[in-house]
Order: C-alpha cells, then sequence, then structure tokens
C-alpha cells in the first residue's frame, strides 16, 4: 500500500459552486396557548415518571 498520496492543490482548491434545496428559515406558526398544551402534557409525563 502507498504511504504517501500526491494531492494537486490545482484540483482541490479549483473553484465551485455548492447548491442544495432552500433551508425554511422563521417558520414556526404555533402560538403560545399551543405551545403551553404541548409542554403542560410533557412535564407532566416527566414529573409522574419520577
Amino acid at each position: 500500500m502507498s504511504k504517501q498520496i500526491f494531492i494537486d492543490p490545482n484540483v482541490v482548491r479549483k473553484p465551485e459552486t455548492l447548491s442544495f434545496p432552500s433551508i425554511p428559515v422563521n417558520q414556526y406558526q404555533k402560538t403560545v396557548k399551543e405551545e403551553k398544551k404541548n409542554f403542560t402534557k410533557t412535564y407532566r409525563k416527566q414529573v409522574k415518571a419520577v
């Protein structure tokens, strides 16, 4: 097996463009009332388990 690997800097450092699907940002739409209902159940389950 080779102990040395040649890496050509011209190939490694060539300019490129990355493209990927869009990432949704600030898409959270739940209200405080909805979250309170959700997390109250979670909290009660955790407290009951102890």
